[in-house]
């Protein structure tokens, strides 16, 4: 497993440097249950600037799982010129770019993580970084106006704005506004397996993010993002627990059990089973993940495999 997974666990006692509201204490008894907003003292960091981001963008095509940068299969030196143009040009190119795993990539970010991690510890009163199995950050670089669809993250997210503007409608978590079947699919590795419906357009809650304002999402809690008429540039820290882990895991059994014609036993109804299956999943799954994704989904992308085969020959036999 990579050494990013186990950052957490040797910890550096440090003072709260305060690129988070500490006094404002009050939001954070809603964590991880209901969206909340908050300040933060990012707004103008050079680490953020188009022109840096555009620098960091090199590193990119360093990491295994480049490819989720970019949609096409063209030559990686040609890829890496292209995203740098298109981050350069973001103004007028009508993109949306991001830059995952940032602080992997650069010493620089990784400070700034541990540092944002340490305000929300003190500002929480909750070792974060102890209990965290997995943690990063990503940033954001939308041309002005651009919509980014219905959609749900699986992690504990904070979402930071730098520069622009955005609008983010957030949704209450989990089985409050999704369907089982949304979040099973989901965790099949369907990041898009959210259906929006016509009653969400006017529910949730509507923040608007300018440069100093961010809002914290839930895991599985559904959000809209609607740019406004600037270049914005936000910043993301997420993390996960081995709990939230865990959970995802017997989604994951539970979904294939129903694929199977079981009627499985729903998350949380029995601590016996949820263990057996989550088990079951990290058993199958590769044993020496490169990242993240690797690490959540190798198994159930494991079992799908031979399923798929088999759905397909299931298919050519009938015709």
């Amino acid at each position: 497993m990579m050494d990013v997974f186990a950052r957490g666990r040797e910890l550096r006692q440090l003072a709260p440097p305060g690129l988070i509201d500490l006094e404002d204490r009050a939001p954070w008894e809603g964590l991880n249950k209901v969206p909340f907003a908050f300040t933060h003292r990012l707004a103008g960091h050079p680490l953020f600037t188009i022109e840096r981001l555009a620098e960091l963008s090199e590193r990119v095509f360093e990491r295994p799982d480049y490819r989720r940068h970019v949609r096409t299969s063209l030559p990686k030196e040609e890829l890496r010129r292209r995203l740098r143009e298109d981050i350069l040009s973001i103004g007028t190119n009508g993109q949306w770019l991001s830059l995952h795993y940032i602080d992997e990539m650069h010493k620089d970010y990784a400070d700034l993580f541990e540092s944002l991690l340490v305000d929300i510890e003190h500002v929480t009163g909750s070792s974060v970084r102890r209990q965290m199995e997995w943690g990063s950050m990503s940033v954001f670089m939308n041309a002005p106006g651009l919509k980014v669809p219905y959609h749900f993250d699986h992690e504990t997210n904070f979402l930071m704005q730098i520069q622009g503007e955005k609008e983010v409608r957030l949704y209450p978590p989990g089985l409050a506004t999704l369907t089982l079947d949304e979040i099973e699919d989901f965790y099949r590795y369907n990041p898009m397996a959210g259906r929006y419906r016509d009653d969400l357009a006017t529910a949730g809650q509507s923040f608007i993010l300018k440069p100093g304002v961010a809002v914290h999402h839930p895991p599985l809690a559904p959000h809209l993002i609607r740019n406004g008429k600037e270049i914005s540039v936000s910043v993301s820290l997420y993390y996960v627990t081995a709990e939230m882990e865990d959970q995802a895991r017997v989604h994951q059994a539970n979904y294939c059990l129903r694929k199977l014609g079981f009627r499985p036993r729903p998350v949380g109804s029995s601590s016996f089973w949820d263990g057996v299956k989550s088990g079951a999943m990290k058993g199958i799954s590769k044993s020496k993940p490169r990242t993240h994704d690797e690490m959540l989904y190798s198994g159930i992308q494991r079992i799908a495999a031979p399923m798929k085969l088999a759905k397909r020959a299931a298919q050519r036999l009938h015709r």
